[in-house]
């Protein structure tokens, strides 16, 4: 096993799979559980409390896969392409700027 897809798997998967735990845990409390009367009212805030950290747990998760993942897509598009060699013209125009104008002679006169 190559160390990326230990990583692939540390970084990515894990996450997502806690996530899902705790949304099923979140659901599962919401319809399981039987509290006293008093405390009956908390089931909903707290199901739904456990539900928003485990969605923004796997959002975020899969929002860095995607970016991480098109990152990798350019860099290995970009090292596919080979630079182009510069046109003529533009070759002249290097040459012409790296000049130092030596050659040429100050104004007479004074």
């Amino acid at each position: 096993m190559n160390i990326e897809r230990v990583r692939t798997i540390l970084g990515v998967w894990a996450p997502m799979a806690i996530g899902s735990f705790i949304i099923a845990t979140s659901i599962n409390f919401y319809v399981t559980a039987r509290l006293s009367a008093d405390l009956e009212s908390w089931r909903l805030v707290c199901s739904a409390g456990a539900f928003f950290v485990g969605s923004v747990l796997m959002l975020s998760t899969y929002g860095r896969y995607q970016k991480t993942k098109a990152a990798r897509r350019e860099a290995a598009a970009s090292s596919l392409v080979p630079a182009l060699p510069p046109t003529p013209q533009e070759d002249r125009d290097q040459q012409s700027d790296g000049d130092n104008h030596d050659d040429q002679q100050p104004p007479a006169g004074g």
